[in-house]
């Protein structure tokens, strides 16, 4: 029927637009296209996925000596300080499997899946240890502190939400029906690898601080990913196993949760620790900061120390000294804000003016400037010395290329005397009004004495002669 303007059919029966649609529709949309969006069951191996981590968890055969050589490369970045020697170490790593069939066995409540997987994870840890205590105890020249162990010597919150999310990438990735090997072993390699050799390297030289907080920041991310494991099979709802009897089936159960909890009670409580003593850090860089920075003083750098019932600062300054009785009073007030006995160990250098202080930062701005104009200076002459280089190097490639034509052209010569004149353009424009291209041109002219015959019998082979010794795929060839 037809449709008067008012939105209506000619029986007078409403129409319905799409404004009709109510807000509960609306929602509804909007929850179908987000849910279609992230929906990680579309295109899921359920039972690929188990059979993968499963077969794959094993550490041995070439497992094992894949960890050994991986292990190696990693310990050889970190010693050499190089990211890309670790990274290249993540791409060959076989550390996967095990903390997926970890979490795994926990998600589908296997506990033939989850021992197993916890008996080769252990293995995995022992033969990393080992093999980066022989590299950084008697192969290494060299076995200095570098930036990349330091900095898995300081484990924060931001390194267990590396492991949370290369954990996620890892296990989302393996649950593919297209599996990508690489992808979700450098996501969790990520977070292992240079650990668990840092930690072979304290082993190895003595520093035990440096093993316990490297091999803590290896077991925390191994739990994470193994959490994260466990979420993403209970997001795609895997099946439970199916047991004989209730009984196998009750036993298995509290044999995972018992496991879960003494797993999990020393993640969060390490955890807990981690977090405290970052916001214990920010208290005190805040007060420190409020307190003892002004127009006449200045803070160089401080550090605490800290045991169970007291944190030492050791605060360096510069400019004015701060009185005794101020840092006394600090003392007491930070104690109450960190609940915590504080004592602070101030080293001041000599008093220095305002005066100075202010001549000294422009002094400072002023060399800060100078040395950028020096840089930008110090670019601008790198950058036209090597246009210069590639300008010389364009010169001698076309003085060479000139002789070598030279020497054809004469050799042609030679091997067909009627030529009388002959030129070669390495890239000849040419077009079909469709699409243009470039292509060698060789010109010709021939001796009128050179008869048609002769020409057609010739120019093929000069053409082949040119290609071979001009080394050219294609030649086009013109005659006048």
């Amino acid at each position: 029927m037809p449709e008067n303007n008012l939105g209506t059919s000619s029986k007078g029966k409403p129409h319905k637009h799409w404004y009709d649609k109510t807000v509960n529709q609306i929602l509804e949309d909007i929850k179908e296209f987000f849910f279609d969006l992230f929906d990680l069951r579309d295109g899921m191996d359920e039972k690929g996925t188990i059979l993968n981590i499963v077969n794959n968890r094993r550490m041995r055969g070439a497992n094992a000596v894949l960890l050994m050589c991986s292990i190696m490369v990693a310990s050889l970045g970190l010693d050499l300080n190089s990211p890309a020697v670790i990274i290249g170490a993540m791409l060959i790593s076989p550390l996967m499997s095990p903390i997926l069939g970890i979490g795994l066995g926990v998600g589908i409540n296997d506990r033939e899946t989850l021992s197993s997987s916890l008996q080769h994870f252990m293995l995995a840890a022992i033969i990393a240890l080992v093999t980066s205590y022989v590299y950084f105890r008697f192969i290494t020249p060299f076995g200095d502190i570098t930036d990349e162990i330091s900095a898995r010597t300081a484990p924060n919150l931001l390194d267990g939400l590396v492991a949370i999310f290369g954990g996620t990438a890892g296990v989302i990735s393996t649950t593919r029906k297209d599996k990508s090997n690489a992808i979700p072993g450098v996501a969790i390699a990520t977070a292992l690898m240079p650990p668990v050799c840092v930690a072979g390297f304290g082993l190895a030289n003595g520093r035990y601080d440096f093993f316990l907080k490297a091999f803590y920041l290896f077991f925390l991310n191994s739990f994470f990913i193994a959490v994260s494991t466990y979420t993403v099979i209970r997001i795609l709802r895997f099946k439970y196993k199916e047991y004989p009897n209730q009984k196998e089936k009750r036993r298995n159960k509290i044999f995972i949760i018992i496991f879960s909890l003494l797993i999990l009670y020393p993640a969060l409580t390490i955890l807990i620790s981690t977090y405290n003593d970052l916001n214990e850090d920010q208290k005190i860089e805040a007060f420190l900061n409020k307190h003892f920075e002004n127009d006449f003083t200045a803070i160089a750098d401080w550090e605490p120390s800290k045991t169970d019932s007291i944190i030492y600062l050791d605060v360096q300054l510069i400019g004015q000294p701060v009185e005794a009785s101020t840092i006394d009073s600090c003392e007491q007030i930070l104690s109450q804000i960190i609940g915590k006995a504080v004592k602070i160990t101030d080293f001041q250098s000599k008093e220095i003016p305002f005066d100075e202080i202010q001549r000294l930062k422009s002094e400072m701005g002023g060399f800060q400037g100078e040395l950028s104009t020096k840089v930008a200076n110090l670019e601008k002459l790198q950058t036209e010395r090597e246009q210069r280089i590639i300008d010389l190097t364009n010169q001698v490639d076309s003085l060479q290329n000139k002789v070598v034509l030279a020497k054809i052209f004469s050799e042609t010569r030679v091997l067909y005397p009627l030529i009388d004149q002959i030129g070669f353009a390495k890239d000849f424009q040419q077009t079909n009004f469709k699409q243009q291209g470039e292509l060698p041109l060789l010109l010709l002219r021939w001796n009128p004495r050179k008869s048609a015959v002769g020409k057609k019998r010739d120019e093929p082979k000069i053409i082949e002669f040119m290609k071979i010794r001009a080394n050219l795929d294609t030649l086009m060839v013109a005659t006048y």
